[in-house]
């Protein structure tokens, strides 16, 4: 694992402070090995239907197209193939054409950015060694989204504005659920007296920034691929474009607590990581995970294995998905615990909380958890979708008319579906 710096200058992303009346303090130790915190979720009974998103899809509707879910493989209506693409008159080559009129219009704004650059005088390649300058910095552009181009197609989804936006919303999320808990493993005094945190996909590195505030004897590290942190940050907090799927050059015992949150979707091989974090951590250190699952359920029978939902179907093919683009899986954080335990780990816990899809509970805070979990995943279904699925074959109008039905689905106020955030850790022995 090589160390570029990779920091944008650009000024610091706004954050947002969760605050509770009776928050958990950071690194509590947990009595059980697994532990869920919320009983059933209750949903409200004067919730307002909210209204269905406005979509129009290329004269969909005049076409005379039937959006319902996929049942079996051999009837699947968004099959590459099907007669959609025809009626609406959609070729791949017009759609590739699009495509490419997209990414050249994305790659003009990129060279008009250079171009003020220079005429400003500004360098912002400072802090990059000049032989990793392009690999680092620079971007692919794909479907008129943009993804990292330092070990491309490494991660599935795109790191543009709107993608660094729904990091943020996630961060509030996770914060909001854990009643502004940062972490779970109990490392507390050790940051305040000056400890070694490494940030696994650090992403916008909100995490980190923010901790770096509260714990300013201690040191963070966050590793991503893309290079989209600010520069103007704690002068103990640092960040590096890196892979850290690659063996790492740190010293082995050298962090207090391993960290990653939101990217183990994307891990190809878990297990190995692990292992790698184990030794890198010193005796009595920790390694903890943060991950939201993708499997929906409800308390109130709303939402059974036979009721129609296609944001469930969606989560099956961007698992599937995902596996064929990088080889990872959506569900990694269910393996972990007996991963972990495998590699050594001892003190092996988790706790998991349940995060509403939607505005439905009565419980004020998870109220405040769907909404922004809603709007994360409705801003970003196109992001998350184009890499997996097409992998898998589907076409970009075939995605499009697959979101309308997703779209719906996660708007449904009829369906009480929540999914679960699991906080997974465990202690490097002493000896």
């Amino acid at each position: 694992m090589r160390r570029n710096s990779g920091t944008n200058n650009k000024p610091p992303r706004t954050t947002t402070t969760i605050t509770s009346a009776s928050p958990p303090q950071e690194g509590q130790q947990q009595q059980q090995q697994h532990e869920e915190e919320e009983g059933p979720v209750l949903a409200r009974t004067d919730l307002p239907k909210d209204p269905l998103p406005s979509i129009t899809i290329s004269s969909a509707a005049s076409a005379g197209l039937t959006l319902s879910r996929p049942t079996t493989a051999n009837s699947d209506p968004y099959a590459s193939g099907s007669e959609s693409d025809d009626k609406l008159g959609l070729t791949a080559d017009n759609v590739a054409a699009a495509a490419a009129a997209a990414n050249a219009v994305a790659a003009s704004f990129l060279e008009r950015d250079r171009a003020l650059e220079r005429e400003l005088g500004l360098d912002l390649s400072v802090g990059y060694p000049a032989s990793v300058t392009s690999s680092v910095r620079d971007h692919e552009f794909e479907g008129g989204m943009r993804y990292h181009a330092y070990h491309s197609g490494r991660y599935a989804f795109p790191n543009d504005e709107t993608e660094q936006n729904r990091d943020d919303m996630k961060h509030t999320v996770m914060l909001m659920l854990c009643r502004g808990a940062y972490f779970y493993s109990p490392v507390r005094e050790v940051l305040e007296k000056g400890g070694e945190v490494l940030d696994l996909g650090t992403g916008t590195g909100i995490w980190a920034m923010e901790l770096g505030d509260m714990y300013p004897n201690a040191t963070f590290t966050g590793i991503d691929l893309s290079p989209i942190q600010p520069t103007y940050v704690p002068e103990n907090v640092h960040f590096f474009v890196d892979d850290f799927e690659e063996e790492w050059v740190d010293p082995e015992d050298k962090y207090d607590l391993i960290h990653i949150r939101q990217a183990l979707h994307s891990v190809r091989d878990p297990k190995r990581l692990v292992e790698r974090a184990f030794r890198h951590l010193k005796p009595g250190a920790y390694f903890e995970a943060q991950e939201l699952n993708a499997f929906p359920e409800a308390d109130d029978g709303s939402l059974t294995p036979d009721t129609p939902y296609a944001f469930r179907d969606y989560l099956k093919f961007l698992n599937a998905g995902l596996q064929q683009f990088t080889g990872s899986q959506a569900h990694a954080v269910v393996n972990l615990p007996e991963q972990l335990k495998a590699a050594g780990f001892e003190d092996v816990c988790v706790t998991t909380h349940k995060c509403p899809i939607g505005v439905w509970p009565r419980d004020k805070r998870l109220r405040c958890c769907g909404l922004f979990l809603r709007a994360s995943l409705m801003d970003g279904l196109k992001g998350l979708s184009w890499r997996p699925l097409t992998a898998i074959g589907w076409t970009p109008l075939q995605i499009e008319i697959f979101l309308v039905e997703v779209r719906k689905a996660i708007m449904n106020p009829d369906i009480h579906a929540y999914v679960r955030m699991h906080v997974v850790r465990g202690r490097k022995p002493m000896q």
